[in-house]
């Protein structure tokens, strides 16, 4: 069980959570992906975030226990992951960190909490051994719970 906070800068209003050994790790984003707000392919998943770019402030909880969503966030998902060699990164078109976590299959969490103009964004991002589905667990007004999911994107060019 483990617990990392560090900050990273991202950009194109996306965090993305990969394995490091995919040739192409960011994806595409369909009309539906950008609607649902996240885009998803094995080893590779991208969130949509509440601000374009800029400093954002991550807390990582790997194995930790997952508790009810804080009540100041503002949208979460949860999609299945799975890491072969447990290397990966979590990263934007212009920053990324590189991690290391136990390899297998994992249950992705992100939970985007409310910030204000003056403060720093705050992702929360859980990965839980064990096998997942796709959710949206909670969905602001940018985000359509409603439509079937897009649950495989493509590469991106």
């Amino acid at each position: 069980m483990a617990k990392h906070s560090f900050q990273i800068y991202l950009s194109y209003s996306q965090v993305c959570v990969f394995v490091n050994t995919l040739e192409q790790p960011f994806n595409d984003w369909s009309d539906r992906n950008f609607s649902q707000g996240f885009s998803w392919r094995p080893g590779s998943a991208s969130f949509r975030t509440l601000a374009e770019d800029g400093e954002h402030k991550i807390n990582l909880y790997i194995n930790e226990p997952i508790p009810p969503l804080p009540i100041n966030c503002i949208r979460a998902f949860k999609v299945p992951f799975e890491s072969s060699d447990g290397n990966i990164e979590i990263a934007s078109i212009s920053d990324s960190a590189q991690l290391k976590i136990p390899p297998g299959n994992y249950t992705l969490q992100t939970e985007f909490i409310k910030y204000e103009s003056d403060s720093k964004p705050e992702i929360n991002i859980r990965l839980n051994k064990g096998e997942s589905g796709f959710l949206i667990l909670k969905a602001d007004s940018e985000i359509d719970a409603t439509t079937e999911l897009d649950l495989m994107a493509q590469p991106a060019t």
